[in-house]
Protein backbone atom coordinates (compact mmCIF):
# COMPACT_ATOMS: atom_id res chain seq x y z
CA UNK A 1 0.00 0.00 0.00
CA UNK A 2 1.22 3.20 -0.77
CA UNK A 3 2.36 6.25 1.05
CA UNK A 4 0.69 9.42 0.58
CA UNK A 5 1.88 12.47 2.41
CA UNK A 6 2.20 16.79 1.86
CA UNK A 7 5.47 17.71 0.60
CA UNK A 8 7.75 18.58 2.90
CA UNK A 9 6.43 16.94 5.83
CA UNK A 10 7.93 13.23 6.75
CA UNK A 11 6.49 10.51 7.25
CA UNK A 12 6.07 8.66 10.72
CA UNK A 13 4.81 5.26 10.30
CA UNK A 14 2.60 4.34 13.31
CA UNK A 15 0.13 1.16 13.61
CA UNK A 16 -2.56 0.34 11.04
CA UNK A 17 -5.90 0.91 12.87
CA UNK A 18 -10.08 -0.08 11.98
CA UNK A 19 -11.78 3.03 13.21
CA UNK A 20 -9.41 6.22 13.94
CA UNK A 21 -12.21 7.60 16.03
CA UNK A 22 -12.75 4.60 18.66
CA UNK A 23 -9.02 5.00 18.87
CA UNK A 24 -8.75 8.74 20.09
CA UNK A 25 -11.80 8.64 22.14
CA UNK A 26 -13.37 6.34 24.75
CA UNK A 27 -16.53 5.69 23.16
CA UNK A 28 -18.10 4.34 26.05
CA UNK A 29 -17.14 7.24 28.41
CA UNK A 30 -19.04 9.15 25.73
CA UNK A 31 -22.39 7.34 25.76
CA UNK A 32 -21.87 7.42 29.61
CA UNK A 33 -21.77 10.76 29.69
CA UNK A 34 -23.95 11.22 27.64
CA UNK A 35 -26.66 9.08 29.80
CA UNK A 36 -26.17 10.99 32.83
CA UNK A 37 -26.59 14.87 30.78
CA UNK A 38 -30.10 13.41 29.46
CA UNK A 39 -30.90 11.44 32.65
CA UNK A 40 -33.45 14.20 33.64
CA UNK A 41 -34.94 14.21 30.40
CA UNK A 42 -34.52 16.30 26.88
CA UNK A 43 -32.86 19.40 28.52
CA UNK A 44 -34.89 22.64 27.64
CA UNK A 45 -31.96 24.55 25.04
CA UNK A 46 -32.74 20.87 22.87
CA UNK A 47 -36.56 21.46 23.24
CA UNK A 48 -37.15 24.83 22.65
CA UNK A 49 -33.73 26.16 20.67
CA UNK A 50 -35.89 29.45 19.69
CA UNK A 51 -36.73 30.78 22.54
CA UNK A 52 -33.12 30.10 23.57
CA UNK A 53 -31.63 32.14 20.53
CA UNK A 54 -33.84 34.58 21.34
CA UNK A 55 -33.15 34.91 24.76
CA UNK A 56 -29.16 34.79 23.93
CA UNK A 57 -29.91 38.08 21.01
CA UNK A 58 -31.30 40.13 24.07
CA UNK A 59 -28.53 39.65 26.37
CA UNK A 60 -26.06 40.96 23.57
CA UNK A 61 -28.42 43.90 23.28
CA UNK A 62 -28.77 44.45 26.77
CA UNK A 63 -24.40 44.09 26.80
CA UNK A 64 -24.38 46.45 23.69
CA UNK A 65 -26.56 49.00 25.31
CA UNK A 66 -24.57 49.11 28.28
CA UNK A 67 -20.96 49.67 26.89
CA UNK A 68 -22.71 52.57 24.73
CA UNK A 69 -23.56 54.33 28.01
CA UNK A 70 -20.31 53.60 29.09
CA UNK A 71 -18.83 54.59 25.91
CA UNK A 72 -20.44 57.93 26.53
CA UNK A 73 -18.02 59.25 29.02
CA UNK A 74 -15.48 59.15 25.74
CA UNK A 75 -17.39 60.86 22.83
CA UNK A 76 -16.54 63.89 21.45
CA UNK A 77 -18.95 67.17 22.13
CA UNK A 78 -18.46 68.10 18.03
CA UNK A 79 -18.40 64.62 16.95
CA UNK A 80 -21.76 65.52 15.21
CA UNK A 81 -20.05 67.92 13.01
CA UNK A 82 -16.81 65.89 12.78
CA UNK A 83 -19.15 62.90 11.14
CA UNK A 84 -21.59 65.24 8.68
CA UNK A 85 -19.62 64.36 5.60
CA UNK A 86 -22.02 66.48 3.20
CA UNK A 87 -20.88 69.21 4.90
CA UNK A 88 -17.08 68.32 5.20
CA UNK A 89 -16.53 66.75 2.05
CA UNK A 90 -16.74 69.62 -0.28
CA UNK A 91 -13.49 71.66 -2.03
CA UNK A 92 -11.58 68.53 -3.31
CA UNK A 93 -8.07 69.30 -4.21
CA UNK A 94 -5.48 66.17 -5.84
CA UNK A 95 -2.96 65.32 -3.88
CA UNK A 96 -0.73 66.06 -6.88
CA UNK A 97 -2.04 69.93 -7.07
CA UNK A 98 -1.71 69.90 -2.74
CA UNK A 99 2.09 68.78 -2.75
CA UNK A 100 2.52 71.16 -5.72
CA UNK A 101 1.10 74.00 -3.85
CA UNK A 102 4.04 73.09 -1.83
CA UNK A 103 6.89 72.61 -3.66
CA UNK A 104 5.50 76.27 -5.57
CA UNK A 105 6.06 77.81 -2.11
CA UNK A 106 9.72 76.63 -1.79
CA UNK A 107 8.95 73.73 0.09
CA UNK A 108 11.14 70.89 -0.58
CA UNK A 109 8.91 67.51 0.07
CA UNK A 110 9.52 64.08 -0.21
CA UNK A 111 5.88 61.56 -1.02
CA UNK A 112 6.78 58.27 -0.46
CA UNK A 113 5.02 54.80 0.11
CA UNK A 114 2.72 55.00 3.42
CA UNK A 115 2.04 51.19 4.03
CA UNK A 116 -1.42 51.59 4.14
CA UNK A 117 -3.81 51.69 1.11
CA UNK A 118 -4.86 54.40 -0.78
CA UNK A 119 -2.30 56.98 1.05
CA UNK A 120 1.24 57.80 0.83
CA UNK A 121 3.13 59.64 3.51
CA UNK A 122 4.76 63.42 2.81
CA UNK A 123 7.93 64.00 3.88
CA UNK A 124 9.20 68.15 4.07
CA UNK A 125 12.76 69.57 4.42
CA UNK A 126 12.35 71.78 7.41
CA UNK A 127 13.22 76.03 7.53
CA UNK A 128 17.11 76.16 7.99
CA UNK A 129 17.85 72.15 7.82
CA UNK A 130 18.42 72.07 4.55
CA UNK A 131 20.35 68.17 4.42
CA UNK A 132 17.16 67.08 6.78
CA UNK A 133 13.67 65.49 6.48
CA UNK A 134 10.95 65.95 8.87
CA UNK A 135 8.01 63.22 8.42
CA UNK A 136 4.57 65.12 8.41
CA UNK A 137 1.81 62.95 8.24
CA UNK A 138 -0.46 60.96 5.32
CA UNK A 139 -2.33 61.54 2.81
CA UNK A 140 -4.96 60.27 0.70
CA UNK A 141 -4.50 59.72 -3.06
CA UNK A 142 -6.01 60.84 -5.49
CA UNK A 143 -7.41 63.08 -3.66
CA UNK A 144 -8.54 64.85 -0.46
CA UNK A 145 -11.86 66.95 0.83
CA UNK A 146 -11.24 70.02 2.35
CA UNK A 147 -12.35 68.75 5.90
CA UNK A 148 -11.50 65.60 7.39
CA UNK A 149 -14.32 63.11 8.17
CA UNK A 150 -14.25 61.49 11.76
CA UNK A 151 -14.94 57.76 11.90
CA UNK A 152 -16.95 55.92 14.95
CA UNK A 153 -16.57 52.50 15.93
CA UNK A 154 -19.29 50.27 17.16
CA UNK A 155 -20.11 52.07 19.90
CA UNK A 156 -20.04 55.85 18.90
CA UNK A 157 -16.10 56.83 20.10
CA UNK A 158 -14.08 58.47 17.66
CA UNK A 159 -11.49 55.96 15.67
CA UNK A 160 -9.40 57.56 13.97
CA UNK A 161 -10.69 58.89 10.60
CA UNK A 162 -12.73 57.84 7.13
CA UNK A 163 -11.24 60.55 5.18
CA UNK A 164 -7.90 62.64 5.55
CA UNK A 165 -8.84 66.06 4.66
CA UNK A 166 -6.24 68.68 3.43
CA UNK A 167 -6.70 71.11 5.69
CA UNK A 168 -6.15 68.47 8.66
CA UNK A 169 -2.32 67.92 6.20
CA UNK A 170 -2.08 71.77 6.58
CA UNK A 171 -2.31 72.15 10.36
CA UNK A 172 -0.16 69.35 10.39
CA UNK A 173 2.49 71.56 8.47
CA UNK A 174 2.26 74.08 10.83
CA UNK A 175 2.61 71.91 13.68
CA UNK A 176 5.24 70.12 12.46
CA UNK A 177 7.23 73.69 11.90
CA UNK A 178 7.23 73.35 8.18
CA UNK A 179 5.52 76.04 7.47
CA UNK A 180 3.79 79.52 9.40
CA UNK A 181 0.41 80.23 9.94
CA UNK A 182 0.83 82.64 7.73
CA UNK A 183 2.31 80.58 5.22
CA UNK A 184 -0.62 78.20 5.74
CA UNK A 185 -3.36 81.14 5.02
CA UNK A 186 -1.79 82.33 2.13
CA UNK A 187 -1.12 78.83 0.29
CA UNK A 188 -4.11 77.37 1.22
CA UNK A 189 -6.57 80.69 2.28
CA UNK A 190 -8.53 81.28 5.30
CA UNK A 191 -11.48 79.42 5.86
CA UNK A 192 -14.69 81.27 7.47
CA UNK A 193 -15.12 80.96 11.20
CA UNK A 194 -17.95 78.70 11.88
CA UNK A 195 -18.65 75.30 13.49
CA UNK A 196 -16.87 73.44 10.64
CA UNK A 197 -13.71 75.17 10.87
CA UNK A 198 -13.92 75.64 14.66
CA UNK A 199 -11.11 72.63 15.15
CA UNK A 200 -8.62 74.54 12.34
CA UNK A 201 -8.40 77.59 13.98
CA UNK A 202 -8.45 75.82 17.61
CA UNK A 203 -5.60 73.77 16.48
CA UNK A 204 -4.00 77.15 15.23
CA UNK A 205 -4.50 79.03 19.07
CA UNK A 206 -2.86 76.26 20.83
CA UNK A 207 0.18 76.08 18.09
CA UNK A 208 0.48 79.91 18.61
CA UNK A 209 0.24 80.02 22.20
CA UNK A 210 1.79 77.07 23.18
CA UNK A 211 -1.33 75.43 24.86
CA UNK A 212 -4.00 73.68 25.37
CA UNK A 213 -6.92 75.50 24.53
CA UNK A 214 -9.79 75.09 27.31
CA UNK A 215 -11.65 78.59 27.19
CA UNK A 216 -15.10 78.49 25.55
CA UNK A 217 -16.12 82.12 25.63
CA UNK A 218 -12.69 83.01 24.23
CA UNK A 219 -12.99 80.24 21.63
CA UNK A 220 -16.74 82.20 20.20
CA UNK A 221 -14.67 85.03 20.11
CA UNK A 222 -12.03 83.55 18.84
CA UNK A 223 -14.44 82.19 16.01
CA UNK A 224 -16.49 85.60 16.02
CA UNK A 225 -19.81 83.78 17.33
CA UNK A 226 -20.56 86.04 20.19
Amino acid sequence: MSTIHQPGQPFIKGPDVENPFQERHDVDATHESIQRMLAGGTPNWVKWPHEYKSYVKESFAAEKEISDKMACAYKWDDQDILTNRQARMVNAMSTRAFVKKLNDAGIKTAVMDSSMKGTVALWAVPPQRSNKLRYVCYLQVPAMYEWSVLRLDSHGIPNGESYRGWRTVAIQLVEKEIITEAQCHQMFGAPGANKISARYYRSLWEKRHGRKFEDPLEDQKNLGQE
